[in-house]
C-alpha cells in the first residue's frame, strides 16, 4: 500500500511541475465536473484544482492509517479520476488558440439554449440506447441519467438568474 502511495504522491508532484510550467488562460465555463472537485464556481487557476487533489490524497493517507475500506475504495476512485481530469487538460491546453479569444461574451438566453440543446442530445442519446436490440446497459443509462439531472440542474440555475436579471 506504501507503494501505491509512493506513486500517487510521484503523480501529484510532477502535475505540480506541469502546473508551474503552464500558460494560464482564462475560460467562460468551469472546467470540470461540479462533483469531481466539490466546487460549483468558475474557477480557471489550475493550483486551486492541484489543491483539491492533495487534499483527497491527504484524506485517503488518513482512511488507510483508520483502515477504513469503503473510504479507501471511494477516495482512491476519486482521487484518480481527478488526477486524469487534471492531466487531460493540461494535455489538451496547448491545442487552444491562445489570448483571450476563449472568452466568449455569451447572454444568458444562449447559454440556456445551449443547454437545452445539450439536454435534447442527451435525451437522444438515452431513447436510442433504450430502443437498441442489443442487451440494454444499465449502467451507461444510469450515467445518462445522472447528467440528464445535472444538464436540468443547469438549466434550471441559468433561468433562475433570467430571472433575477428581469427583476
Amino acid at each position: 500500500m506504501a507503494n501505491l502511495l509512493t506513486i500517487l504522491r510521484k503523480q501529484i508532484d510532477k502535475l505540480e511541475q506541469q502546473i508551474n510550467l503552464a500558460n494560464d488562460q482564462q475560460f467562460q465555463e468551469p472546467y470540470f465536473d461540479e462533483q469531481l472537485f466539490q466546487t460549483n464556481k468558475i474557477v480557471t487557476d489550475k493550483t486551486f484544482y492541484l489543491e483539491k487533489i492533495k487534499q483527497t490524497y491527504q484524506v485517503l493517507v488518513a482512511n488507510i492509517k483508520l483502515e477504513k475500506v469503503e473510504q479507501i475504495t471511494f477516495l482512491s476512485d476519486k482521487l484518480v479520476n481527478q488526477i486524469a481530469a487534471l492531466t487531460r487538460e493540461l494535455a489538451t491546453q496547448n491545442l487552444r488558440p491562445k489570448g483571450f479569444q476563449n472568452i466568449i461574451a455569451e447572454t444568458l438566453a444562449q447559454k440556456h439554449m445551449r443547454h437545452l440543446d445539450y439536454l435534447r442530445r442527451l435525451q437522444d442519446m438515452k431513447y436510442e440506447l433504450e430502443l437498441s436490440p442489443e442487451i440494454i446497459n444499465q449502467s451507461k443509462i444510469a450515467a445518462l441519467d445522472n447528467r440528464i439531472y445535472r444538464c436540468e440542474q443547469a438549466i434550471k440555475k441559468i433561468e433562475f438568474e433570467i430571472e433575477n436579471d428581469i427583476d
